[in-house]
């Protein structure tokens, strides 16, 4: 096990690259400046949004179908709700629709932003196809990758699949990963996946999100088979190679001299 100041040393050296890396699948995949999300007009607003949406529910491996009836009922949605785009940008304009859109609003009651952040994730799977794990993913492409919603990072929830699963086993041990996490699997329950945020404020306190970076450094450097990659995959270098631009990707992965050479620092986790 790695010790708590080694991981958090590790995953905010990695939250430059791995923010490029993300920005980049967003502007790759719209033609559009992630940075500038928030002041795209309404038409591209709406564009940029289902095209993210539907890259969020490809990578969690929903049929092509599905996909198509999801991403047409949030667009159903948005239409129904959103005649400007400072209406679409507002998260709390957007957060107060969705919880229209379920159909219990409670209009005198405004809840702290961090439960609103939290409320609006878990509203998120009253759309087809989309689950917690997804949710999560589709938040921190809108806030922390783009800046489509403004709002407080902090408050994020990060996404928990089988390449984070992988990573804090590495970082943690197996059984240790075992108990925190359960079993690894192809999706993880909801309360697993905010145990994962618990393990993020344990390593990064506020800043709970980047415990996600955990992801990048193990879709480059690690496979199924823990430990066994310790340079740059370069599969990974060939399949992603026009997402890496302003990515410096060094050869070995940045866990590599805590993991593999001399003993391992005594962990504090």
């Amino acid at each position: 096990m790695l010790s708590k100041d080694v991981v958090k040393k590790v995953l905010l050296q990695a939250n430059t690259p791995a923010r490029t890396y993300f920005a980049n699948i967003l502007q790759q995949g719209t033609g559009l400046d992630p940075t500038k999300a928030n002041s795209l007009d309404l038409e591209q607003s709406v564009y940029f949004l289902k095209y993210l949406w539907g890259s969020c529910l490809k990578g969690s491996n929903q049929r092509i179908d599905r996909i198509g009836d999801s991403v047409k009922k949030l667009d159903r949605f948005i239409g129904d709700n959103f005649k400007y785009e400072t209406e679409l940008h507002d998260f709390q304009t957007f957060s107060r629709k969705l919880e229209e859109f379920k159909g219990d609003y409670l209009k005198f009651v405004e809840p702290e932003e961090q439960e609103k952040v939290a409320r609006t994730t878990e509203l998120l799977q009253r759309f087809p196809s989309v689950g917690f794990k997804t949710a999560t993913l589709i938040m921190r492409f809108l806030c922390l990758d783009s800046n489509f919603f403004v709002i407080d990072q902090n408050m994020l929830i990060p996404p928990l699949d089988r390449v984070n699963y992988r990573m804090c086993t590495q970082v943690l041990g197996e059984q240790e990963a075992h108990d925190r996490f359960g079993d690894e699997k192809t999706s993880f329950s909801k309360d697993e996946i905010k145990d994962f945020g618990q393990f993020g404020i344990e390593i990064l306190g506020e800043n709970k999100v980047l415990i996600d970076n955990l992801w990048f450094i193990g879709h480059f450097y690690c496979d199924s088979e823990l430990g066994k990659n310790c340079r740059v995959r370069e599969g990974a270098l060939i399949i992603n190679l026009p997402y890496l631009k302003g990515v410096n990707l060094e050869q070995e992965c940045p866990f590599y001299h805590f993991c593999k050479r001399g003993r391992p620092e005594k962990s504090n986790i």
